[in-house]
């Protein structure tokens, strides 16, 4: 089977990997706002993008306790993560070689 028949598959993977870019991506629109925050010298605008940065907060607390509940993401266990990372790059290597 080849990697676009792969990839059309459901599959916990395809979940994991979309779980992981939206956690990557609310810990980017957090920083980002942060740096905003302290940029503006308008108390209107620092008012909105507060609101917006912990918008961003909740977002990335909520992914990561779904990640953490789907064996996605294990936070509190470094070796079992490092495990986990490890066995996806050997799927990656085994898809590329198929």
């Amino acid at each position: 089977m080849g990697i676009t028949e792969n990839l059309k598959r459901a599959s916990k993977q395809r979940d994991e990997l979309i779980a992981a870019d939206m956690l990557i991506t609310a810990k980017s629109a957090i920083r980002a706002y942060a740096v905003a925050v302290t940029e503006t010298a308008s108390p209107e605008v620092r008012k909105v993008l507060v609101k917006q940065m912990n918008q961003a907060i909740e977002d990335h607390a909520e992914i990561a306790d779904y990640m953490i509940q789907n064996d996605m993401y294990m936070a509190y266990d470094i070796e079992k993560q490092l495990k986990h990372d490890k066995d996806k790059v050997d799927k990656a290597m085994e898809l590329i070689k198929d």
